[in-house]
Parts: structure tokens; sequence; C-alpha cells
């Protein structure tokens, strides 16, 4: 539920009846949920962090402004999700992908910053998945080339990417876990991406979706 509670907050200031209506969706949603289960496994190696980021170009209809969407994984485990609004007007899909990945990547750079300060060293690189080939490609260059509309002070990932800290891989859209946090994602797809992450959803007895899960027909 980030990406609607995400939406929800926007309207705190300004409610309207839509926002209300946004509200009502997410408490039937929740009515039929007892639980959602994160499974941790046991690892028997030490993995690096993979980081996932996605974003929904324009996707707000009022402002036109681009979701960001992102998941920490560390092998398995699901260490942290995000989803916000992203602050500049992105003016082309490639742009929002990329803002995405610099957030992302920001993130995971203070969480291994955490991690050290608590005892737990992570020396290699930051994996980072984007579904984007135009993004990781424009990532994996130095300078804005024609794309001179993007912060300049976004550009510290190209450093990054350039001296190994960071390492840009393409990953399909349907096997990115971020899409998730991104957009309203209908209920099969929704669940599909939540077991990319080690998430169950449990459901109410007797609900319509433990009801579908269980073959039965209503």
């Amino acid at each position: 539920v980030q990406f609607a509670t995400k939406e929800i907050c926007r309207g705190m200031s300004t409610p309207t009846r839509s926002s209300w209506t946004r509200i009502k969706r997410l408490a039937r949603y929740l009515l039929d949920r007892v639980s959602t289960v994160y499974k941790y496994e046991w690892l028997y190696e030490d993995p690096e962090m993979d980081l996932y980021t996605d974003s929904d170009w324009a996707g707000c209809r009022r402002t036109r402004k681009s979701t960001t969407g992102g998941v920490a994984m560390r092998g398995p485990h699901c260490l942290k999700t995000w989803s916000v609004t992203q602050g500049p007007s992105a003016l082309s899909s490639v742009e929002a992908e990329y803002y995405a990945m610099v957030d992302g990547t920001t993130k995971a750079l203070g969480f291994q910053t955490s991690r050290r300060e608590v005892g737990i060293h992570m020396s290699g690189p930051i994996t980072l998945h984007t579904d984007s080939s135009a993004a990781k490609s424009f990532a994996s260059r130095r300078g804005l080339g024609k794309a001179r509309h993007i912060q300049t002070r976004s550009l510290w990932l190209q450093q990054a990417v350039a001296e190994r800290r960071v390492l840009v891989r393409k990953v399909a859209g349907t096997a990115n876990p971020a899409d998730l946090l991104t957009k309203y994602l209908a209920y099969e797809p929704a669940v599909r991406t939540a077991k990319l992450l080690g998430i169950e959803l449990v459901w109410r007895v007797g609900s319509r979706r433990a009801q579908a899960e269980e073959g039965c027909e209503d």
C-alpha cells in the first residue's frame, strides 16, 4: 500500500472528494487483509546490495509529476522500499528513470553507511537494476550531451558508475519489483511482484481474494 498511501498523503493539506474516495478504497483493501509476511531465509553466503529503481513518468494527472519507486535487496532479503513523488518535472521518461536511479543510489549509500556504523561492512559495489535501456546508457556515460535540461547536481551518479562503485544492470520490467511502488497494479501483477520481494500476502478467510487463491468461484 506504499504508493497508495503516498498518493493519499499528498492531498492532506487540501483534501477533496476524490481524496476521501481513495481513503475508502484503501480501507476496503485492508479489511480483507490479515497480514503481510516478509520471508528471510537463511543465507549461506554474504551477498552485496542489489538496488532496483523504477519511475512512472508524469503519472500524476494534476501536476504531471513523476513517481520514484525503489527497493534495496540483499540476496533474496528485502531491506528497504520507498515510493516518493519526484521534485523536478521530468521532460522525458529517460529523465524520470534517471532521477529514480539517483535517488535510489543515494538511499543505498546511506544504508551502507549506517551498516558500517553498527559494524557490518559491505565493501563491494552497489548493483543498480533498471528496466530502462536509455537511462542505463545515460548513467554509463559522462556529461549531459543533448539532455542539458537535466540538473547537473544529479551527474555524480555517472562518476560513481565510471569508478565502478555502482554497477548498472538491465532488468526486464516484469522482473523489476520497484514497479509495485510507482503505480496502481491489478491483483495478479501485484501478487507476482510482491513475491519478488519475498512477501506473502495473507487474506482473510472468506474474502474474494482468498477464494480466488484457493480456486473457488463466487
